[in-house]
């Protein structure tokens, strides 16, 4: 074993064990405090068991599901568009996704279409980010210079007007307009096991796929035209790519709503660490992306507890900075 995989192990280890001490801290962190020496010696009351295992662990359980699905977007984004500023909500591909979710609230589905793991919101947010990720392509190919960063502004014009048409249909909304408002934000609030078992399924099948990708992203990495002799066919990994992150940003939109950044800064961050050998760099985004989103849920629920901030804002907060730094370093 090298040099350079032993530390790569190291690192690894030591952020698994940082997730872990996060995961089991955030449970007993919230407007209720919870003993956790109690818990251990088997002395909880009768309602602080009910905050732990049906409010605390599904939301947490959620949340790293959503930034294990966000860091690996974010990484397999960047690794195809060789950009370090590409990931889902940059790319348009979230607010797709958010818009095809606010739809399926305004359209007649039969009940027999909602069934097992798929249901209506699921689909639809599923087919508003391929849907996004079409539009961003098509607006690529028709302007003269097919660059990456070409790619990056035509998501982001797609993005903003997608949105403004969610937050349209979300005014004619007759529903809690709050309610939704906040779920735009990111909010992993009220939300439990059934969210969980929903996502279970498909989370899994885009963890599969974005982690297919990074045979593809290593020989993109050595150039085109090495790629090309290597025998890497440019579609199939664009509609790979397209696909895994596609599904990867609905089911973190189904789960939590639009949560901006995350996806950008973790990856960013593993590749200073790692290197950008994307067998290595997917697994520890989506490690780095489950920490910093359970560290910003945590935040989001105790600063100012009882009430609760959405996790968009502190994501935000904390990505803003960081992608004006990386912006003025490329």
């Amino acid at each position: 074993m090298n040099k350079k995989n032993s530390s790569s192990i190291i690192l690894f280890s030591l952020l698994a064990v940082c997730l872990v001490f996060l995961t089991v801290a955030a449970l007993f962190l919230g407007a209720e405090k919870i003993n956790p020496a109690s818990a251990v010696k088997g002395q909880l009351k009768s309602y602080e068991k009910i905050i732990l295992m049906d409010i605390r662990l599904p939301r947490i359980l959620l949340t790293l599901i959503c930034g294990i699905l966000l860091g690996g977007a974010g990484a397999v984004f960047q690794g195809f568009f060789r950009n370090p500023l590409a990931d889902a909500g940059i790319m348009g591909i979230s607010s797709g996704a958010s818009l095809g979710a606010v739809i399926s609230g305004f359209l007649p589905v039969p009940t027999a279409f909602t069934f097992a793991y798929f249901c209506p919101v699921s689909v639809f947010a599923f087919a508003g980010s391929i849907a996004a990720g079409i539009l961003v392509l098509f607006f690529s190919v028709i302007v003269k210079h097919r660059s990456s960063v070409t790619l990056l502004l035509a998501g982001t014009a797609t993005g903003t007007f997608l949105s403004s048409v969610t937050s349209f249909l979300l005014i004619l909304s007759r529903n809690d307009l709050r309610a939704l408002i906040t779920w735009t934000m990111g909010s992993f609030n009220s939300k439990g096991w059934t969210e969980l078992k929903m996502l279970v399924i498909p989370a899994f099948v885009a963890t599969a796929m974005l982690i297919l990708c990074a045979k593809s992203l290593n020989l993109l990495g050595s150039g085109e035209k090495t790629a090309l002799s290597l025998g890497l066919d440019p579609f199939s990994t664009k509609i790979l790519v397209l696909l895994a992150g596609s599904l990867a940003s609905a089911c973190a939109v189904c789960g939590g709503g639009i949560i901006s950044f995350a996806g950008l800064i973790a990856p960013h961050i593993m590749r200073r660490l790692f290197g950008s050998d994307h067998y290595r760099l997917i697994p520890l985004s989506m490690l780095g992306g489950a920490i910093l989103l359970l560290v910003s849920d945590t935040l989001a629920r105790t600063l100012v507890s009882p009430s609760e901030i959405p996790v968009g804002i502190i994501t935000s907060l904390i990505g803003v900075p960081f992608f004006i730094l990386v912006l003025k370093k490329e």
